[in-house]
């Protein structure tokens, strides 16, 4: 069995693979504890954007062995990108299974997580790079941090976000979740009159609110990144 971890900057993820078949995922330290316990572990690959040190120090603790994802690591795909060390491994991860799940297409991968990233991949599977820009709470504590009055507020207690706010905690709704909706609308548009045949997928903690807001056709994949670390992780073998 191989096991993928994904430790990102607000979350830990990691999912069991037998091959290329994914078994069981969790996102919570103790879920994964459990799966040590019942599960025998052949090898784990790890993306680091965040720490997290107990992880780390239980898989030395059981012998295991660890790949760990940086820009050295021998990939499925080519990375053009000018700077591949500072290129964020979740970011490698997850194109490379979007390139896997689209041979032979263009694909833009959407993340919706701390950041809302942006990467290409062309239909010869190089990486030619991207965007980043802020995420969704990203956007709503900034809003609240660098004014005086403007409150912070859960985007998640509410089910509509008019254009037109007819209140602060709507206006604020409206920028940052319309906002986000024309920004990635508009990117998408960019991308498929500059290149034929595109395949859009989008991951991340919120690509589930935003795809059901977005009039493009776009391939949900919540666990693209762990995909792409088994992938890796195989290639790698």
């Amino acid at each position: 069995m191989n096991l993928a971890i994904d430790i990102g900057n607000t979350t830990v993820k990691s999912a069991l693979f037998s091959g290329s078949t994914m078994k069981e995922a969790h996102m919570q330290f103790g879920e994964l504890e459990e799966m040590l316990k019942r599960c025998k572990i052949k090898r784990a690959i790890i993306s680091k954007s965040g720490e997290d040190a107990e992880t780390e120090e239980r898989l030395r603790e059981l012998g295991i062995p660890v790949l760990y994802l940086n820009d050295t690591t021998a990939l499925p795909i080519t990375v053009t990108y000018k700077t591949p060390d500072t290129l964020g491994p979740d970011r490698i991860a997850g194109s490379v299974a979007a390139s896997h799940l689209f041979t032979g297409h263009n694909v833009l991968k959407i993340d919706f997580g701390t950041c809302i990233t942006y990467d290409f991949i062309n239909q010869k599977r190089e990486f030619e790079g991207g965007a980043i820009s802020p995420g969704m709470m990203m956007r709503f504590k900034a809003l609240h941090n660098y004014t005086a009055k403007l409150p912070l507020i859960d985007p998640m207690q509410y089910t509509a976000y008019e254009l037109t706010g007819t209140d602060t905690n709507h206006s604020l709704l409206s920028g940052v979740m319309n906002g986000i909706k024309s920004e990635v609308e508009g990117i998408i548009k960019e991308y498929e009159a500059r290149f034929g045949d595109l395949k859009v997928v989008a991951t991340g903690g919120d690509s589930g609110l935003f795809v059901t807001l977005l009039k493009s056709e776009i391939f949900a994949r919540p666990y693209l990144v762990l995909e792409g670390l088994n992938t890796i992780l195989n290639f790698n073998q």
